[in-house]
């Protein structure tokens, strides 16, 4: 009996490392320190104030009812965003034509991805994948996985190809490039490069791809797998374990950056969440000096000290 091959076993053991590093990931993200409201920024959500400020400017506004916002606000901002990449046309338009079709086409990658997981699951269920299925789903996932997976493939390749030239010729982007920003490229380069070359090579209707999905998880052999196809899924395997560890996870960032960091304006009450939060970082001793601030002294004894008066230092267990 023919056992599954290495490249079965190592996509298994890549899945499971991914899985536990995105996870871990989020985690980290959401115990991030508590952010300084950033009222430059007006709030997609915010009714009174769409120059942005907020409530927080008003006297006295812990005597006044929150003023509520707009959910739909926030959805619209979010869909431009996704959808159009607003910020990015609006602030560097010239970098915005590389950077939506490299983006657009690695969502579609994705949604092709998902799409040979639907299929694998679809001929599990004794329903073909292909343009001559009696079943109109079978034809229209079999349609939508060539849509998604060729247009996904030639906008990432040739995005890719204009945000590397558009680095190495712009003026005002090369001081903010690196050398790892280059790697990461082309590393991205050769993921889609590879993965291009074997659609129009050998796998022209994604039949291979699908057949290795439903091997996956019938835990099957695959038999003879084409080289060129063999790389493109070692190197998407070894590109998506490396891409937490680099800023190309700014695309899952950028939840925590709009709605922990720009649009967070929940307010610090007595009890609330936020001042549990805020007390361990009020005990932390003072590293630096002044005329008026002595060594050796905590956040908490200057907050709560006039600052007319010099505050008298505590000594604390375990530190000297």
């Amino acid at each position: 009996m023919e056992s599954i091959s290495g490249l079965q076993i190592a996509t298994y053991v890549f899945c499971a490392l991914i899985v536990i590093i995105f996870i871990a990931k989020v985690v980290k993200y959401t115990k991030i320190s508590t952010h300084l409201r950033w009222e430059l920024y007006p709030l997609a959500g915010e009714r009174n104030r769409p120059w942005g400020g907020s409530y927080l400017e008003e006297p006295e506004w812990w005597t006044k009812p929150r003023e509520e916002k707009s959910f739909l606000g926030e959805l619209k901002f979010m869909g431009q965003e996704i959808l159009f990449f607003r910020e990015y046309y609006r602030l560097n338009r010239g970098y915005w034509y590389f950077v939506y079709p490299f983006h657009i086409g690695v969502s579609l990658f994705i949604g092709f991805c998902v799409l040979l997981l639907i299929g694998a699951l679809t001929m599990l269920g004794d329903v073909a994948v292909s343009a001559e299925s009696a079943n109109v789903w079978g034809r229209l996932v079999y349609y939508a996985t060539l849509l998604t997976g060729g247009t996904g493939l030639v906008l990432s390749f040739l995005g890719c190809v204009g945000l590397f030239i558009r680095r190495m010729i712009d003026k005002n982007l090369k001081p903010y490039t690196r050398r790892i920003e280059y790697f990461n490229l082309l590393f991205v380069f050769s993921v889609f490069l590879t993965g291009l070359l074997s659609w129009a090579l050998i796998d022209h209707t994604f039949t291979t791809a699908r057949a290795y999905v439903k091997n996956l998880i019938t835990f099957s052999p695959t038999g003879n797998i084409e080289p060129l196809i063999v790389t493109h899924i070692i190197l998407l395997l070894l590109i998506l374990a490396y891409m937490p560890f680099t800023n190309m996870m700014h695309f899952f960032a950028k939840w925590f950056t709009y709605h922990k960091v720009r649009w967070d304006d929940t307010p610090n009450l007595r009890g609330s969440k936020i001042e549990k939060k805020l007390e361990p970082l009020l005990n932390q001793p003072l590293s630096w000096s002044s005329p008026h601030i002595q060594p050796i002294r905590y956040w908490s004894d200057l907050a709560q000290v006039p600052t007319t008066e010099e505050p008298t230092p505590r000594v604390r267990k375990g530190v000297n």
